[in-house]
């Protein structure tokens, strides 16, 4: 029977591990390889993560009176009724989503609701370096409804070029563990 030291040894060593590997990751596959860009397709619906600044006003710039505008965890301050209102958004075309708290539960809710509402099609609006576990997390949830997805990347100070600001590498660090952790719940677990 393992002893608490050792299950302590190999927990440490285990996330060591995984951590190195993250950084590997992230020295081999750059942050380029965080963004996914896209060809967007017509939609019923938009699709807008809360999270970042701009998300909200590119989808309000893809948006066509008609479409449903679903605003993820719309209680942030950058994705409220009101602001999609100011970005001229039509307020019978808004459907507020207020529980999700992270990427997973932005596209289980957000499928929830496709379904509710009969909506075949979306484009799901986020920032660049988020694009690669937004596209990896909605097609897994998605992947057992008839529902088309296409994602458009809102503008972001996330640049993949030149050198690395402080605040770059915080988020790539931070979006490579995560990818990481999304990859082992949605795909081993």
């Amino acid at each position: 029977m393992p002893t608490i030291k050792r299950v302590l040894l190999i927990s440490f060593i285990s996330i060591l591990l995984l951590l190195f590997g993250i950084a590997i990751t992230f020295i081999m596959l750059g942050r380029s390889f965080l963004v996914i860009e896209e060809k967007i397709n017509p939609s019923e619906a938009i699709i807008v993560l809360s999270g970042d600044d701009g998300r909200l006003e590119y989808g309000a710039d893809l948006y066509e009176p008609g479409q449903r505008v679903i605003l993820t965890n719309a209680t942030e301050p950058n994705t409220t009724r009101s602001l999609a209102i100011e970005l001229g958004i039509q307020a019978d075309d808004i459907v507020e989503e207020n529980e999700a708290t992270s990427t997973y539960t932005n596209a289980t809710l957000s499928r929830d609701i496709m379904n509710e509402q009969q909506l075949s099609s979306a484009i799901v609006v986020t920032s660049n370096y988020h694009t690669r576990r937004t596209r990896m997390t909605f097609n897994k949830i998605y992947e057992s409804t008839d529902i088309d997805l296409s994602y458009a990347v809102a503008p972001s100070s996330f640049s993949t070029t030149g050198s690395m600001t402080r605040y770059e590498h915080r988020i790539a660090f931070s979006e490579y563990a995560k990818l990481t952790g999304y990859w082992l719940r949605l795909f081993l677990f």
